[in-house]
């Protein structure tokens, strides 16, 4: 998903998303969870995998900021991203 909207971005273009991250703690038993699952918990990014992707997709100027917790083990956050020109 991450690499196909930065293909779509013309450059110089942003990218922004409200998203839920998971810590780097998180364990295998939360994400297979179907209840954490159906809140968004289970299959969310940590920092770093939203970085590193962001990253791969070409894009830049990278900002994850947390807004507030939603479980013991991941936040909601706003992740930002500019296509270079």
């Amino acid at each position: 998903m991450l690499a196909e909207a930065a293909r779509v971005l013309k450059p110089g273009g942003r990218f922004a998303v409200s998203d839920v991250i998971a810590d780097e703690d998180m364990d295998e038993a939360t994400r297979r969870d179907m209840q954490q699952f159906t809140g968004c918990i289970a299959g969310a990014l940590t920092r770093r995998e939203f970085e590193e992707a962001l990253s791969a997709a070409g894009l830049v100027d990278i900002e994850i900021t947390e807004t507030h917790r939603v479980h013991e083990k991941a936040g909601s956050a706003i992740i930002r991203a500019r296509k270079p020109r």
